[in-house]
């Protein structure tokens, strides 16, 4: 399920730059370091060191499996490099191991994070995982006056299939399983307003509402005189999908959600469909404000007395109770707030809308993470991962309740990322899927 964004995914959207310098090393840092963050779905990361006039560095830092870029402060004395996100204390610090061929240190997403080892090695720019080997072309296609969206066609034979990234990511996230899809699809990428090299119109919800994004879609398939694609989304791209699921069904063959299918896909109302609700609510405020007579605007008082208010009221109690005994967390850096990347991924939150009808075929296919290997925990905790998992449930059931065209999978052990985490399970998935519509 999509999770309100946290500082790890804040470090990942945000561009930070930065440029400090120590005094001279005695072997030289310079060159391209990259190594893998162990999780669910291990994370490549790329250090590229620069050295210039005074030994002065400058360095990026590249996400290589969400295709981020950032630039980064770092400074290097002795053996010792130290990697800093500025706005919000993320960190790297390592040594140089005798040689000069690795980096051993611990990363940490945030000050008060235990932290991660990550080693670095050496590589080169022919070896470098930042060397672009996919066989694609990529193109923009002008979906309003002023907005322009990345496309990738990575080529292929068969039904057209178009992949939309989660929120933050752009159309290379899909890199790996792309050309493996191109085997039996005619496979294409797009990248949403706001990030990427897509533009970026003014953060505001108005500009990135969940029809605003789907209208953008429709306006790449038809730049493309695509007739019936399969589309295909990741996390928030669960909203895309819905948008045309509901308003524009005839425009594809099917719908295919990968990890896609929270209350922004598919309401169901529970502590995380806050935000859609709240959404909602201020919509209909703006109506009873805009409402042209008075006997609307009252009409319209009194369904917001008699229904939304009291679902609101509980829905925050819930929530609540939701999150009672989190740990407490440092809010983000007026810095970050700040950022042209944190306010658009906010608008893009509050763009979220309410759907609760899908009208072609589709299939939902969720991940269920396997539970803790270690036992006990705290009693807050063990309510906290009860109540996710009745949302998961809850979920699915929503989508179950749409009839015949839904298709429901678990897929267990997976991460969020399910297309690079269980990829050999979701193209046997798709392909399946897509061999049974007409």
């Amino acid at each position: 399920m999509c999770l309100p964004v946290n500082y790890a995914s804040v470090v990942r959207l945000c561009l930070t730059v930065g440029l400090l310098s120590g005094p001279a090393p005695s072997q030289s840092i310079a060159g391209i370091w990259q190594g893998t963050l162990a999780g669910p779905t291990p994370e490549r990361i790329v250090l590229t060191v620069a050295e210039g006039a005074d030994h002065q560095l400058s360095c990026g830092l590249d996400a290589v499996d969400h295709a981020l870029k950032y630039s980064v402060a770092c400074s290097y004395q002795g053996a010792a490099l130290k990697v800093t996100v500025p706005e919000n204390g993320a960190s790297y610090e390592g040594t140089l191991a005798e040689g000069g061929r690795s980096i051993t240190g611990i990363w940490k997403w945030h000050a008060s994070d235990k932290g991660m080892q990550l080693l670095l090695q050496h590589s080169n720019a022919q070896a470098s995982w930042l060397a672009d080997r996919t066989a694609h072309k990529a193109f923009f296609v002008t979906v309003e006056p002023g907005v322009n969206l990345e496309v990738l066609d990575w080529g292929g034979s068969g039904r057209p299939l178009v992949l939309l990234a989660g929120l933050g990511d752009n159309a290379h996230v899909y890199d790996s399983i792309a050309p493996k899809l191109s085997s039996r699809y005619h496979v294409y990428g797009v990248t949403r307003r706001g990030f990427g090299a897509s533009s970026a119109p003014e953060p505001v919800w108005q500009n990135y509402s969940a029809d605003r994004l789907g209208d953008d879609v429709i306006a790449v398939l038809d730049e493309l005189k695509l007739t019936r694609p399969i589309l295909v989304g990741h996390s928030i791209a669960g909203e895309e999908l819905s948008s045309i699921g509901s308003r524009f069904p005839s425009r594809v063959s099917g719908l295919i959600y990968l990890d896609a299918g929270s209350s922004y896909a598919i309401y169901v109302h529970s502590p995380q469909s806050l935000l859609v609700d709240w959404n909602e609510m201020r919509n209909q405020v703006d109506a009873i404000t805009n409402a042209p007579t008075p006997q609307l605007q009252t009409t319209l008082i009194h369904r917001m007395l008699e229904v939304e208010l009291p679902q609101y009221q509980q829905e925050l109690k819930d929530r609540a109770a939701f999150l009672k005994g989190l740990p407490d967390q440092q809010p983000p850096s007026e810095q970050v707030t700040r950022s042209v990347t944190f306010r658009i991924v906010r608008a893009v939150h509050n763009g979220e809308q309410r759907y609760t009808q899908i009208k072609c075929p589709l299939l939902a296919i969720f991940t269920e993470p396997e539970p803790a290997a270690a036992p006990g925990g705290s009693a807050s905790q063990a309510a906290r991962d009860a109540a996710s998992q009745r949302s998961l449930q809850e979920q699915e059931n929503a989508f179950e309740a749409l009839g015949p065209v839904a298709h429901v999978l678990v897929i267990k052990g997976g991460s969020h990322y399910i297309f690079r985490s269980k990829e050999a399970d979701v193209l046997e998935d798709i392909e399946k899927f897509v061999a049974g519509l007409p």
